[in-house]
C-alpha cells in the first residue's frame, strides 16, 4: 500500500511548479509527502531532457531513491521520460514511466502500482493535460508560488529538443489563472513567479497577452509580488518594461535567454534576433527600470564555434549590463537540426570554455551585489538556515541571509545589506 511519497525534481522553474502541483494533488487525496532523504513507498522524478548531463541526473536521482527508499517505488515523469522512456524502464528500481501527457494523473497510475503493475505511459504531445486542474495550488517555497500559465513552444531554436517533448505553444486560461491566483494568496504566498515554456508569448483565446494577463492578476487578487521567469528578447515589449518600472508589485528581475554572442552563431542556432537588437534591449532596461537585475543563459560549444566566436561573446558578455549567466555546454539532442551538424568542439575545450564564463559570471554577480551596500531593501524571507540565520529575495533577485532571533518567515521586510559574499548578502532586519 503506497501511504507515502517523495519527489525529486530536476530542471527548470516549469519542472518545479509541476511538481508542486502534483504533490499538492496527493496530499488532497490522503498521501503524506516526506522529504527525498526519508524512506518513501513511492519516489517521483520529474525529469529533464535538455541536455546529456540532465539526461545523467535523472539516472543518479534513480540511483539515490534506490538507497534512500530500498523497499520503495519509483515513478519517473516529465521530459527525459518523453524523450527515451524504454532507457528509463530498464533501469533498476523503476516501476512507472509517465510522459508529458500523464504525468498530471500520477494517482491514478499510483493504484495500479498498487496491484502490482507497471509500465510505460507516454502518449504524442497533442495539448492534453498540459495545465493542472483548477485548484491544484503550485508552491515553489513556503513563500514563493510557482504558477504555471503557459506550455510548449513554437521557435524551433536547431538546438532545442523542449518542442518536441512538451508540443507547440498554448496558454492557459485567464480565468483560471486568477482562480489559482487567489487560491495561493488564500494559503498565504506572497509571491508568485509565472512560468512556462515560452511565458512571453502567452495569447489568451481572446487575444489578451502576458501583459493583459499580469494586470488583470494584479487587480483580482493582493498577492504582493508577481514575478517573471524566463522570457525570450524578442518578447520583451515596450509595455511590459513599462510595467515594471511603474508598478512597485512587479519584480525588477528579467532572466533573458541570449544563448550566444555572436551573430554567426545565433543565425545557426535560429534565434530571432541579431547581438545589436539584444544589446539595444538590455541597454533600454537598464537605463529605463532602476536596480534592475537581468540574467542571462547562454551556450558554449555549438557546433562551428569557432575561438573568434567565443571572444566575440566573452567581450559582449563583459560589457553587457548583466547581473548573473547561467552557462550550458551543448550536447546534441536527437531529433534537432544540431544533432546533425558536426559536433566538432572536443569536451575539454567546451569544459574550459564554460569555466571562464562562470567565472565571469560569478565577477559579474559580485558586482552587481556590490552596488547595494549599505542600501535598504524589502526581503521575503524563505527559510531559516543554521538556527538563527533567515535568507530571503529582493524583487530584483538578491539572496539575503540575516541572523535574527524573530520569525520572519513568510514576510516582507525592511533590511539593510552590509557584506557581500560569494553569491549572497548579509543584511541587518533595520526595526523588529
Amino acid at each position: 500500500m503506497i501511504k507515502t511519497f517523495s519527489f525529486r525534481t530536476l530542471g527548470c522553474r516549469l519542472n518545479h511548479s509541476e511538481s508542486d502541483s502534483i504533490q499538492y494533488d496527493l496530499t488532497r487525496r490522503g498521501l503524506k509527502a516526506v522529504s527525498c532523504l526519508e524512506p518513501a513507498d513511492l519516489t517521483v522524478i520529474n525529469s529533464c531532457a535538455v541536455t546529456r548531463q540532465a539526461e545523467a541526473k535523472t539516472r543518479g536521482a534513480i540511483a539515490a531513491s534506490r538507497r534512500a527508499s530500498p523497499g520503495g517505488k519509483i515513478a519517473v515523469i516529465g521530459c527525459c521520460s518523453h524523450f527515451c522512456p524504454d532507457k528509463l524502464m530498464s533501469l533498476p528500481g523503476v516501476d512507472l514511466v509517465l510522459g508529458n501527457c500523464e504525468k498530471y494523473n500520477l494517482y491514478e497510475y499510483i493504484l495500479t502500482l498498487e496491484w502490482g503493475g507497471n509500465g510505460i505511459y507516454v502518449s504524442p504531445i497533442n495539448g492534453y493535460g498540459a495545465f493542472s486542474p483548477i485548484g491544484v495550488a503550485s508552491s515553489g517555497s513556503q513563500t514563493r508560488a510557482f504558477m504555471k500559465v503557459q506550455d510548449g513552444c513554437d521557435y524551433r531554436c536547431t538546438f532545442c529538443i523542449i518542442p518536441f517533448l512538451r508540443g507547440k505553444a498554448r496558454s492557459r486560461k485567464i480565468e483560471a489563472c486568477i482562480e489559482e491566483a487567489k487560491l495561493l494568496e488564500d494559503l498565504g504566498f506572497q509571491e508568485i513567479v509565472l512560468t512556462g515554456v515560452n511565458v512571453g508569448s502567452y495569447k489568451a483565446e481572446d487575444g489578451k497577452d502576458l501583459c493583459d494577463l499580469i494586470e488583470l492578476l494584479l487587480r483580482n487578487s493582493g498577492i504582493k509580488r508577481l514575478r517573471i521567469s524566463s522570457i525570450e528578447p524578442d518578447l520583451v515589449s515596450d509595455r511590459l518594461i513599462n510595467m515594471v518600472k511603474n508598478e512597485k508589485r512587479l519584480c525588477r528581475h528579467f532572466h533573458i535567454p541570449l544563448q550566444h554572442g555572436s551573430d554567426e552563431i545565433l543565425e545557426s542556432m535560429h534565434r530571432k534576433y541579431y547581438i545589436k537588437d539584444f544589446k539595444e534591449l538590455i541597454d533600454k532596461l537598464s537605463r529605463e527600470i532602476p536596480e534592475v537585475c537581468i540574467g542571462t543563459d547562454v551556450l558554449v560549444g555549438f557546433p562551428g564555434e569557432n575561438e573568434e566566436n567565443f571572444v566575440e561573446m566573452y567581450e559582449f558578455l563583459e560589457k553587457a549590463p548583466f547581473s548573473y549567466l547561467h552557462v550550458f555546454r551543448f550536447s546534441p539532442r536527437l531529433g534537432t537540426v544540431a544533432s546533425g551538424l558536426e559536433d566538432d568542439i572536443t569536451p575539454n575545450e567546451k569544459k574550459c570554455r564554460s569555466s571562464i564564463l562562470r567565472n565571469l559570471s560569478c565577477l559579474k554577480k559580485r558586482n552587481f551585489l556590490n552596488r547595494f551596500l549599505d542600501k535598504t531593501a524589502i526581503v521575503l524571507f524563505e527559510k531559516r538556515i543554521k538556527d538563527e540565520c533567515l535568507v530571503g529575495l529582493t524583487d530584483n533577485y538578491i539572496r539575503v541571509k540575516a541572523v535574527v532571533n524573530r520569525n520572519f518567515i513568510n514576510e516582507l521586510v525592511k533590511v539593510k545589506l552590509k557584506r557581500v559574499n560569494i553569491d549572497s548578502v548579509e543584511g541587518e532586519i533595520i526595526s523588529e
